[in-house]
């Protein structure tokens, strides 16, 4: 069986470094990112990808990206974590999420991703990390 949990170790080093080459490396040419829990369409493609990374990496520093646990069967991985960083303007953001990858020709081609978009919009809005989001991130990672 492919070590797809490696692959996608590859993914969070290289974005932990805003390396989007070394993530886009990773993933199919017709990448499907469901990237915001539904409330948006879904980033289809590599090209599109690269376009979203690049503006992700703009507004971001200190990304802290990480797991907490994952599970690989076939070429599906479900994942646990927390997307957390600080934006530009110095805000402390932290989205704890769930996702799951499906893997092609040993690359990402489905990612999808499920979170509350609104933890993400409060703390950008100035309302900073809840205790009981930040009781949730306390934890070993993987």
């Amino acid at each position: 069986m492919t070590d797809h949990i490696a692959t996608l170790k590859r993914v969070i080093e290289s974005w932990h470094r805003s390396d989007v080459e070394g993530v886009l490396a990773c993933l199919h040419e017709d990448v499907i990112w469901n990237n915001s829990g539904g409330i948006r369409a879904p980033i289809m493609g590599r090209e599109a990808m690269r376009a979203a990374l690049e503006s992700m990496k703009g507004r971001i520093t200190n990304n802290r990206w990480r797991l907490f646990d994952f599970a690989q069967a076939g070429d599906t991985v479900w994942m646990e974590g927390v997307d957390e960083f600080d934006s530009t303007d110095g805000i402390r953001v932290a989205i704890p999420y769930c996702g799951i990858l499906e893997y092609e020709d040993g690359v990402i081609r489905h990612w999808r991703e499920y979170f509350d978009g609104r933890l993400q919009e409060d703390q950008l809005a100035g309302k900073g990390v809840s205790p009981h989001v930040d009781a949730m991130l306390d934890r070993p990672t993987v």
